[in-house]
């Protein structure tokens, strides 16, 4: 059998290790790298975020131009002659025979709210200028 002296002088004594240094510089460079290695994978989740959002407005616009398009072919049927002629049968109304004529100095009501793209479009008058020699023949005086 082996046996375990005791240390010597009775007291016992500390190994001395090696203990390591912090370096500043090496936990910064830790950490650049951390950080680096980190910024692709929160780029692609940012991209990945903004594109759900992206879908879901384009699905909602897409929602809402239906809908528009929905309501102008109501307003068109509304404002059809012959679903007014139909309807103002069914009230009892009857074409007059000999309709009377009022004239009314008093401006009218404001014009009613329909959308621009059902109204007719109106061609802009524009006046051509006159050219310049015929502002000069127009100085000259003409021959009876």
């Amino acid at each position: 059998m082996a046996t375990i002296l005791p240390p010597l002088g009775g007291v016992g004594r500390a190994i001395p290790l090696p203990r390591p240094r912090i370096n500043g510089w090496i936990v910064g460079g830790l950490l650049a790298a951390g950080i680096g290695a980190m910024l692709p994978v929160l780029e692609t989740s940012v991209a990945t975020t903004r594109g759900f959002d992206n879908q879901e407005l384009t699905a909602e616009r897409l929602e809402l131009q239906g809908e528009i398009r929905q309501l102008e072919a109501e307003l068109a049927n509304f404002t059809s002659l012959q679903r007014i002629e139909r309807r103002a049968l069914n009230l009892g109304l009857v074409p007059a025979d000999d309709p009377i004529y009022v004239e009314i100095s008093e401006p009218g009501p404001e014009p009613a709210r329909i959308p621009a793209g059902l109204l007719p479009q109106a061609t802009p008058e524009t006046a051509e200028p006159e050219s310049w020699w015929g502002s000069l023949i127009g100085w000259l005086p003409l021959p009876d």
